[in-house]
């Protein structure tokens, strides 16, 4: 079978992002018109949280072929969240304790589950999910264990919780992680699933896709005060000069084949992870720049996505 052309493939990866587009869309127009309202998102959230996440991350797991390679994928997540969170703890000294709390942890971490996976399972499939799965778990480890860390020293109010135990408490109760957990015990150790059972697993699973796409569109908003909007930008532009520049380094320089390295990139770029907005209503911090944060990084990550699939022919032949 030819290889197929350029063109044929940019095709397929603008009608890739182009329905992507629309879904939000739609999610967006269908809080717009009150048809769901924007705290109706947590629940959805949430449900997507125990049944489409792990139920994805579990047949992936279980259908990925292990390789030492893979390991570099959740030990880079980590080393460049540490640095992230590092860099944006100094260059925010000066800010106000709890904006400085909020803008440090915008600083680190992404969001995979509610932003990536669907556009990463249209293009590249199977493959390219399970190299951003295994980046996922590295991910966790910034986002529930830094992220939430950082936040809590920086809100001086721990009282008398072991802020230790509860963030241990967070990652290994989080059904995604547990699924992960479980698709890779299968896996290694060879065991069998239920035919009725897989199928059963899978159906739920194709649901992630149009699910997290309508609940972008709905928790998307611009809104905010405009004494926030030059705080906000400095976080993101922070995110994606590291995120850049780390990512095309690595891109250029690593031994490993082409989907890998492109794989890297992109999750470099991805948004910040709604566990930003979560924290940030926890811990007292302005939920408003948390959620611009947020919004505006999806809205750049998505172009910046968009423009790296194109420019480095990443849609596989």
């Amino acid at each position: 079978t030819p290889k197929t052309s350029i063109t044929d493939r940019m095709n397929t990866t603008n009608l890739v992002f182009g329905s992507a587009l629309i879904i939000i869309g739609i999610g967006y127009l269908l809080k717009s018109f009150k048809f769901i309202e924007a705290k109706d998102a947590k629940s959805i959230s949430k449900f997507l949280m125990h049944t489409t996440f792990p139920a994805l991350i579990f047949t992936t797991m279980l259908k990925v072929k292990l390789s030492a390679d893979l390991g570099w994928l959740p030990l880079i997540a980590m080393l460049f969240g540490f640095l992230s969170s590092y860099i944006g703890f100094i260059f925010f000294k000066n800010e106000d304790p709890k904006n400085r709390g909020i803008l440090t942890m915008g600083s680190a971490g992404w969001n995979l589950g509610l932003f990536a996976y669907p556009l990463i399972e249209g293009i590249w499939g199977w493959e390219g999910l399970t190299y951003a799965i295994m980046f996922d778990l590295g991910n966790s480890v910034i986002n529930f264990m830094v992220n939430y860390g950082m936040g809590t020293f920086l809100a001086g109010n721990h009282g008398n919780n072991n802020p230790i135990k509860h963030v241990f408490k967070k990652i290994f109760t989080l059904p995604p992680f547990q699924a992960m957990l479980i698709g890779l015990a299968f896996n290694i150790f060879n065991m069998p699933v239920l035919p009725l059972a897989l199928d059963i697993v899978e159906t739920i699973a194709k649901g992630n896709k149009p699910m997290v796409l309508l609940l972008m569109g709905i928790y998307f908003s611009v809104r905010l005060p405009k004494a926030a909007f030059a705080k906000v930008f400095q976080v993101l532009g922070l995110r994606y000069v590291l995120g850049l520049s780390i990512g095309l380094l690595l891109y250029f320089t690593v031994p490993f084949e082409f989907q890998y390295r492109n794989m890297l990139l992109i999750c470099l770029i991805l948004p910040a992870g709604m566990t930003l907005i979560t924290y940030s209503d926890e811990l007292n911090f302005d939920t408003g720049i948390a959620a611009a944060i947020v919004n505006f990084s999806m809205l750049i990550s998505f172009i910046i996505m968009w423009t790296l699939v194109g420019i480095f022919s990443m849609a596989p032949h």
